[in-house]
């Protein structure tokens, strides 16, 4: 679908004037950041769900020792007991690998769109996919 409409831009954009070129070239960064928000989506997704994994499987751990420091997160709560995306990243993904690093680079973006402040250049929403693809592979389980 993404590469269909930005294709369908990007022949108006070839075919207009330059002052509705310049529209057109707006709309393909709208409709760029717009996939790159439904795909930051199901990676956050996908980062909760490996947080809830996690969160069970140490609560279930036979050590106490071990299994009380996850008994402080709730894994059924919708919010993940309060969790910032930072610290639940953090506990499916190595905070010092290059992947955490590029999802935090990522969710800055995510939020600057998010609420309001669009880039001015384009994204790449098919290199996005395949990196948030590669980084939902990545996220520990367990």
């Amino acid at each position: 679908m993404y590469e269909s409409l930005d294709g369908h831009l990007e022949s108006l954009q070839h075919g207009q004037e330059q002052v509705a070129g310049d529209f057109t070239d707006y709309d393909q960064r709208i409709n760029d950041q717009a996939y790159f928000v439904l795909a930051w989506g199901q990676l956050e997704a996908d980062v909760d769900e490996a947080c809830r994994d996690v969160i069970r499987s140490g609560r279930s751990h036979p050590n106490w020792h071990f299994s009380r420091i996850w008994s402080l997160y709730n894994p059924d709560s919708s919010r993940l007991s309060g969790l910032s995306f930072e610290n639940r990243l953090s506990l499916v993904l190595d905070k010092k690998s290059a992947e955490w690093k590029a999802t935090m680079e990522h969710y800055e973006l995510r939020n600057r769109i998010a609420h309001g402040n669009l880039s001015s250049s384009r994204v790449d929403v098919t290199q996005v996919i395949e990196e948030f693809s590669r980084i939902s592979e990545m996220l520990a389980r367990e």
